[in-house]
């Protein structure tokens, strides 16, 4: 593999981070979507359960309609840490002059990955990368969707 920029491997690796937790949003909306009809209504379930009215029989059931949503609310997951270490042999310092974006000069930094040069190449680099995910806490809007939902309950 020839030369590579550093500057350009951490922003490989940011844009990598960001795209993951961009997939963990849009699995939420997706996984949102299942708790209500293409009419924007919530999809209900109808469930028998016994009256609470002590006058009543007690073999007496009652239809309670329950927005799904309620029963299974949806779990967020993001991203909590990530950790990357990886070997580079380290190259060339580049200084270059500033350009007219950004006053003064720029330097930048090479780094050598590894090659792919067959059974006489140069190793291939290696990271070892580790991504922690967590459970976290439905959005504000879930909340006050779930709790008139609920209250709708009859």
């Amino acid at each position: 593999m020839s030369q590579q920029r550093f500057d350009h491997l951490l922003q490989a690796i940011h844009n990598a981070v960001l795209r993951a937790q961009e997939l963990t949003e849009e699995q939420h909306i997706h996984q949102i979507s299942k708790y209500f009809d293409d009419d924007g209504l919530p999809i209900i379930q109808e469930m028998q359960v016994p009256s609470l009215d002590p006058d009543d029989d007690p073999d007496n059931m009652v239809t309670l309609r329950v927005p799904l949503m309620s029963l299974l609310p949806p779990s967020a997951i993001k991203i909590k840490e990530m950790k990357v270490s990886f070997q580079v042999a380290l190259g060339k310092i580049k200084i270059s002059d500033g350009n007219k974006e950004k006053e003064g000069m720029q330097a930048s930094l090479d780094i050598d990955m590894g090659g792919s040069g067959g059974k006489f190449g140069k190793d291939q680099a290696k990271a070892d990368i580790q991504i922690t995910f967590e459970a976290g806490d439905p959005s504000e809007s879930f909340l006050r969707i779930n709790d008139h939902l609920i209250k709708s309950v009859v």
